[in-house]
């Protein structure tokens, strides 16, 4: 083979190939241009999904891409699954934790009904790519399943985990990630994608479902000074149940007061040093006003007490 007939190399195993091919004989990836491997419509290298369909592109596990007619990963045989609208709703294997399929969308992030504090300003426009959120902070039978003991002051299975530190709960997704060997991804929601899937979608909503708060949310005037059982609450309007009210919830950024005047417009995410981490949604020993879809609030990432627990996101 000269290397005057060589096009390059294919763009998924890095093979050899020449200009006149039309697949590459290593992986059958087709070199005329790149289709998505269920419906072949065109897609951009730097695409990870189909926009059409919404199968995966690109192997979860080695990054290589999925050739056309393929339902897995030729290169390290690993499945990928394809999430279509007939998946809105993913069970983990090892803990039965639930994820809801949560779209992609642009909405207006921060203090809609201007009754908040200055660090839920200014309200910005966020543009997010779709993801999966758990429909239920983690339980404490969920953290035994693959942690040594169980934390939580108010004990019971059902009940959230809580008194975890930002660290423990890295600890805890490291664990889920790898004994579900590459098929799924787990870490925590920046604070975006909380605010977003907390309101049912980017709705104008100032408890996670609505304005009722007392049908949606455990918080001071009716939790009887204790957590309760996950779920027992209305869901919003993408069925997450919890995200007001029982226990505040870790979020991956660094917390900053002014982080929204820095925001990036797409998937923000404050990765800046710092000791303190967010926290969001309220809990079973503060008032309705904590309990806001908007409401921002941190601690140093090391510290825990019986009203902090978490929920995970699922990487798509």
């Amino acid at each position: 083979m000269s290397r005057s007939n060589l096009k390059s190399v294919c763009l998924n195993c890095a093979e050899p190939v020449q200009e006149n091919w039309k697949f590459c004989p290593a992986c059958e990836m087709p070199l005329t241009s790149l289709v998505c491997p269920q419906c072949h419509i065109p897609v951009k290298e730097n695409w990870k999904r189909c926009p059409e369909c919404e199968v995966r592109l690109v192997c979860i596990s080695c990054h290589r891409r999925i050739p056309a007619g393929r339902s897995g990963c030729p290169a390290c045989d690993s499945p990928a699954p394809e999430i279509t609208a007939l998946e809105s709703l993913i069970t983990e294997p090892v803990t039965g934790m639930e994820f809801v399929y949560v779209p992609p969308v642009s909405f207006m992030m921060g203090d809609t009904f201007d009754e908040g504090m200055e660090n839920e300003k200014p309200v910005h426009e966020v543009q997010l790519d779709s993801f999966y959120l758990g429909r239920y902070p983690v339980t404490q039978s969920q953290w035994k399943s693959l942690m040594p003991d169980n934390p939580a002051e108010f004990q019971g299975d059902l009940r959230p985990v809580e008194k975890v530190s930002w660290y423990a709960v890295q600890e805890f997704t490291r664990k889920l990630t790898q004994v579900n060997k590459g098929k799924y991804a787990f870490q925590l929601p920046s604070e975006a994608q909380w605010e977003y899937a907390a309101r049912s979608g980017g709705k104008k909503e100032e408890y996670s479902g609505g304005s009722n708060i007392d049908a949606l949310a455990w918080y001071d005037d009716n939790s009887n000074g204790t957590t309760h059982p996950v779920g027992q609450k209305a869901p919003n309007g993408l069925g997450i149940h919890d995200m007001s009210g029982n226990v505040w919830e870790w979020c991956r950024d660094t917390y900053k007061a002014r982080a929204y005047e820095r925001h990036q417009r797409k998937n923000p995410v404050c990765n800046e040093e710092g000791p303190d981490r967010v926290m969001r949604g309220g809990s079973w020993n503060l008032d309705a006003w904590s309990a806001r879809c908007s409401r921002r609030f941190s601690l140093p990432a090391d510290l825990f007490g019986p009203a902090l627990g978490f929920r995970l996101a699922m990487i798509l």
